[in-house]
């Protein structure tokens, strides 16, 4: 009986340490998400307050329809990029926010939509330069991210609603939508200007 109990107790002994272990593991987890979540915010703040921004996109993706598929697969299938994903590195292609003006030199690879006219310039790229309209900056606390807005528009009365979403690593992504185009959305790094 005494062995028996010996035995319960050691268990009961055991079982109290492992528990312990276990919950001293998730406190100390949980604090290193803490400081974790709490300096990816800290760099966003310091992001907001930026008056500037330099985006270098890498990374163009495309709203596919089908035909933009077809394509679009039949001129990149020796590439190395697909209809949804193309890498346009090194091509020199940048959105940049001063203080009262937006700048942009994009590709784009889409569908240009009924009466629009002309794809606004010689490239057929989305190139804007002026003073945006409706700019506004938040942070997503719970995503982490700052999110910028703005509306401006562009040759041949061609308007976009540009939505960029800055990480605390310096990674952007860019959502581009045209009154008179298809959707087209990059990715990229920010830079230092």
């Amino acid at each position: 009986m005494i062995k028996s109990l010996k035995h319960k107790k050691s268990r009961l002994l055991f079982s109290v340490v492992i528990l312990s272990l276990l919950l001293w593991q998730c406190k100390s987890r949980n604090i290193s998400k803490d400081e974790s979540y709490n300096s990816d915010i800290k760099v966003l703040e310091s992001l907001k307050q930026n008056e500037s921004y330099y985006i270098d996109v890498e990374v163009a993706y495309p709203f596919l329809t089908t035909a933009t598929q077809q394509v679009a697969n039949a001129i990149m299938t020796r590439s190395g990029n697909s209809a949804s994903r193309i890498d346009v590195r090194g091509d020199g292609h940048y959105i940049s926010i001063k203080t009262d003006s937006v700048k942009s030199d994009l590709s784009f690879f889409g569908e240009s939509r009924l009466n629009s006219g002309h794809y606004g310039n010689s490239t057929g790229g989305i190139k804007f330069d002026g003073p945006p309209s409706n700019y506004e900056k938040s942070i997503h606390k719970q995503k982490r991210k700052l999110v910028i807005r703005f509306e401006i528009g562009a040759e041949a009365n061609e308007n976009y609603n540009v939505i960029l979403e800055i990480f605390p690593n310096n990674n952007i992504t860019a959502n581009i939508t045209s009154n008179f185009r298809t959707v087209m959305k990059y990715s990229g790094t920010l830079k230092s200007q």
